[in-house]
């Protein structure tokens, strides 16, 4: 019950900050810390810190409230970011998060230079304490195929000679009290052969949401590591909010702004639409406050790599869009780890790189694979008339088509010569004269002759909407919905009042691919190398049982590989977990 209280607060909090925004009044607003509740922080689960080019970082993120710990149920999206010393974006993702936590991981190409790097990861909520409140960690970067590593060297150490004993790891194997406990059958094993985790809660508070990795040591590297223990000290002082950054509390938030051509014309009350086409497309409609600002959400999955904008009016020509773009943050504070290469690396680093360009030619045999999202439903509903025109007779024109085979719509001319669908309404109500919405492809189409004009052979499907739909002050008697075969009308698709803006997409979900040499597999996998490092990722592990076993195999790599736990119980509190075994 308190939790849904807290989110209707905050759902209230989140409308008046947009009418208080819309008033300039902001600062004032916020001035008192019980007006912006539930505040947040990110914390990410790395499955290293050192990355050679040709290999992923896999990571998972959590989303928690800031005074409890608990995975937080306010931000849906989260973003993440490589930065290089020069305060420069090199690599940049957006992820959804469900019930707090999300997840993803970058591929680093060879185009990205050996450096120190910083990944930092926050939500557009978070950065009410200041553009430089986010989650940051170090990441070094190398790429051994270029000859270009001045960035590595220790000025203070003579190349033509042997620098010393490689860097020690960090030996830890627990963190705190932990709730949990880690356990193998074995301690050494051999090459390709499977290994038992279980994972064991010694108290009821062990349940909770975790992330798992097995990896190879690294021999490289020297940073320690941050946990879930101590995450919190990465973070800045708190400052004082200068103006508010909603949350994305449905999903994305699109924010635009509309301004006329004439000081004389209004911006307030004016209908956007924003279309997210294609054959599974999206279409959402907003009004613009006195200011021409509006905002929308949008938590389904779409497909297209661009967002058409429209405002919905006879006169569209009168009006100017804009979306806002990313918060810029605040990263002149940044201090970079220092990476030092040494001599005794090179047959590591030589070994390693060979090894990747293997993994990486038989990728196509053991890919991972995208999750596919949910498909969306119509805005409009299930429509009233559905027509698969190859079911008909078919014709010349669209006009044809919708005279001999469309029930209950037809075209007219308005004073302007223009063309205009009409939709009957479902008795017992009565014409109005209200235009409908025309889609072709998920696009609206406000110049319906783009519609007659279009090459009936072209269409698949026409469905009809007899319904109204009211949207503000603006109400549309029906939807035609047309798809064409190739559901690409939009790629060609201009208007000159019209905002095509390319969209920051949200990353799919992944299962990441797990390599077992089980019964069949292991004939299957006889003759193909494994040169795996990451033995096993696990970005999102439930524990929903006081014991839990999770099998993976080994690779033909040897050395030593520790198994890394990190999350939080179902209290909050913070597990950070370490155990390692021998490959030999």
């Amino acid at each position: 019950m308190k939790k849904n209280f807290n989110y209707i607060l905050l759902l209230v909090a989140q409308f008046a900050l947009l009418q208080i925004s819309a008033q300039g009044t902001t600062a004032s607003f916020v001035e008192s810390d019980k007006l912006v509740p539930n505040q947040e922080q990110v914390f990410v689960h790395a499955n290293s810190t050192l990355a050679f080019v040709g290999e992923y970082i896999y990571y998972s993120i959590y989303c928690l409230k800031d005074n409890t710990g608990v995975l937080s149920d306010v931000s849906k999206i989260a973003y993440l970011k490589l930065v290089n010393e020069n305060q420069e974006i090199v690599l940049n993702q957006k992820i959804k998060l469900i019930n707090g936590k999300g997840n993803s991981n970058f591929f680093i190409p060879s185009t990205v230079p050996s450096g120190n790097y910083k990944l930092i990861a926050y939500t557009q909520w978070m950065l009410n304490n200041g553009h430089n409140y986010f989650y940051n960690i170090d990441i070094t970067v190398l790429n051994p195929y270029t000859s270009d590593q001045a960035v590595f060297r220790d000025k203070s150490t003579n190349l033509s000679e042997n620098s010393g004993n490689l860097p020690k790891q960090n030996t830890r194997n627990a963190i705190g009290n932990a709730p949990l406990k880690l356990e193998l059958d074995k301690t050494i094993f051999p090459t390709r052969q499977p290994i038992d985790l279980t994972i064991e809660s010694t108290s009821s508070t062990g349940l909770g949401s975790y992330s798992i990795s097995v990896r190879k040591l690294d021999e490289l590297d020297t940073k320690k590591s941050v946990t879930t223990v101590d995450y919190k000290k990465v973070y800045p002082k708190k400052n004082k909010i200068e103006t508010i950054i909603l949350p994305e509390l449905r999903g994305e938030l699109f924010v635009g702004e509309l301004s006329s051509t004439s000081d004389s014309i209004s911006v307030q009350n004016k209908i956007v639409g924003l279309s997210f086409p294609g054959e599974d497309y999206l279409f959402k409609i907003a009004t613009t406050n006195k200011d021409g600002r509006f905002y929308t959400s949008v938590d389904e999955d779409y497909s297209t790599e661009d967002v058409y904008v429209q405002v919905i009016d006879e006169t569209p020509e009168n009006y100017e869009i804009g979306l806002q773009s990313e918060t810029d943050l605040n990263l002149s504070n940044l201090k970079f780890d220092k990476f030092n290469i040494n001599r005794d690396m090179e047959t590591i680093i030589q070994e390693r790189s060979i090894f990747n360009q293997i993994e990486n030619a038989y990728y196509s045999s053991k890919p991972d694979t995208i999750l596919i999202g949910k498909p969306n439903k119509r805005f409009y509903g299930e429509g009233t008339m559905n027509y698969m025109l190859d079911e008909y007779t078919r014709f010349s024109s669209i006009k044809e088509t919708f005279v001999e085979v469309v029930e209950h719509v037809w075209i007219q001319q308005n004073k302007k010569g223009k063309s205009e669908f009409h939709v009957r309404p479902i008795l017992p109500y009565m014409e109005s004269g209200k235009l409908p919405l025309v889609f072709i492809d998920g696009i609206l189409v406000q110049d319906h002759d783009r519609l007659i004009n279009l090459s009936s052979a072209q269409v698949q499907s026409i469905n009809i909407s007899r319904n109204q739909h009211f949207y503000g002050t603006k109400a549309f008697q029906g939807v035609v919905d047309v798809m064409t075969f190739k559901t690409n009308y939009f790629e060609n698709y201009y208007n000159s009042d019209m905002l095509t803006q390319k969209l920051f997409k949200p990353r799919e979900n992944k299962n990441y691919y797990q390599q077992t040499y089980d019964g069949s597999f292991s004939e299957k996998y006889a003759r193909l190398p494994d040169f795996r490092y990451q033995l096993i990722w696990l970005p999102s592990f439930n524990m929903t049982e006081n014991e839990e076993h999770i099998e993976f195999y080994t690779s033909d790599i040897t050395g030593e590989f520790e198994v890394s736990l990190e999350g939080f119980t179902d209290q909050g509190i913070p597990v950070s977990l370490k155990k390692k075994f021998m490959v030999k």
